[in-house]
């Protein structure tokens, strides 16, 4: 995006269809207009395909613009992108709780593995650890997603599992704020609520996310959820009372804040992509993600030059939000640098790590699910 003659980083990051990269992505790369991109299963072949899709995004985006961000959800389980073989499969995240007085260990070693394969493949950030508090078990979305069903347990091992992402060169990006555990409602196709009050939100939901914190987790992703407690009229990810009030201000968050992605039924039925993606900025996200359709991302992109156009407080807003994931791009550049080799993927090491997860796992009477890879977000 462009301020006067300044380039910064564009508040979109998108996803695409097919293994190789559309000429209109090309263009908005090349344009300035896209600053991130999120692959999925569909996007995703083998190692080497994967490489060279990456250098195609950063190809196009040339040297005037901002290095590119990709992004992926790879947390094991259900939501597992690149899948196995070649890459390594892990067992759902609530797995890690199985261990006793390892767990932390655990949890900090899958990290590490699963950032060793995507950064293999130049991969630099990952939509995980889930932060949400499995509290509800009508939950038709989180469940196993989540490492516990108690909040300190929760906290310690997600921030485990980031700091082991973190280690390996993967940003980590904690999930879903402020905590989408207790809904009976799936966001990819209606709007939830938490109608719980302030106590227990402090109490339960947000415990995690404040651990994670002042731990230094480097990147957050809202929840496209209402919490009345918090704000009446808006989901978290469009309410600057949450995302401001709350994250930035009372829990002093300096990190990058990601929107989950706007196509979910839960705003995009209410409020329609483009008007989302200037909400979602203005409450204070940093990116904001539109994974699918081009005729949608074209409208995000229009809206959002607009609102740069003819609102300063709006300008001021993205100029903000570019220093933030400025910082996140210039760690990623850096770790570009001593990328591990590919041998990292399935490596010997992390398919041991994997079957000890499963045979824990296993042992509690879950199944492991068909073909190791969910569909949860892939539209």
């Amino acid at each position: 995006m462009k301020h006067g003659s300044e380039t910064i980083a564009s508040p979109l990051w998108v996803g695409f269809d097919g293994k190789s990269l559309p000429a209109p992505l090309s263009r908005w790369l090349s344009g300035g207009q896209v600053g991130g991109v999120v692959l999925f299963s569909r996007n995703i072949d083998s190692p080497a395909q994967v490489r060279g899709l990456c250098r195609e995004i950063r190809s196009a985006a040339g040297r005037r613009n901002p290095l590119p961000l990709v992004a992926v959800d790879q947390e094991g389980g259900r939501v597992a992108r690149l899948k196995d073989p070649p890459f390594t499969w892990f067992s759902p995240a609530r797995a890690c709780s199985l261990f006793c007085c390892r767990n932390e260990s655990v949890a900090e070693a899958v990290g590490a593995a699963t950032a060793a394969e995507l950064r293999a493949v130049g991969i630099d950030v990952n939509f995980a650890p889930v932060l949400d508090v499995d509290s509800n078990p009508a939950n038709p979305v989180i469940g196993d997603r989540a490492f516990s069903d108690d909040p300190a347990v929760a906290a310690a091992l997600g921030i485990a599992f980031a700091r082991g992402s973190l280690s390996r060169g993967i940003l980590p990006v904690a999930k879903h704020f402020p905590g989408h555990g207790d809904t009976s409602v799936d966001s990819h196709f209606d709007l939830p609520a938490v109608r719980v009050g302030k106590e227990t939100l402090l109490r339960r939901e947000l415990l995690p996310f404040r651990r994670a914190v002042r731990a230094g987790v480097p990147a957050i992703m809202t929840a496209h959820v209402m919490y009345p407690a918090l704000d009446r009229a808006l989901p978290a990810t469009l309410s600057r009372a949450i995302l401001h009030g709350l994250l930035r201000e009372r829990m002093r968050f300096r990190g990058t804040v990601i929107s989950d992605a706007l196509e979910m039924k839960a705003i995009a039925d209410r409020y329609g992509i483009g008007e989302a993606a200037v909400l979602a900025v203005t409450a204070g996200c940093d990116v904001v993600l539109v994974c699918r359709g081009e005729n949608e991302q074209a409208e995000a992109i229009d809206r959002l030059a607009r609102a740069a156009t003819d609102r300063p407080a709006f300008r001021r807003a993205v100029g903000a939000a570019a220093a933030r994931t400025g910082r996140v791009r210039a760690w990623a550049a850096a770790k570009e640098r001593c990328r591990p080799a590919p041998r990292a993927v399935g490596a010997a090491r992390h398919r041991l790590l994997s079957s000890l997860l499963r045979e824990a796992w296993e042992s509690t009477g879950q199944t492991i699910p068909a073909g190791r890879s969910g569909n949860i977000g892939e539209g």
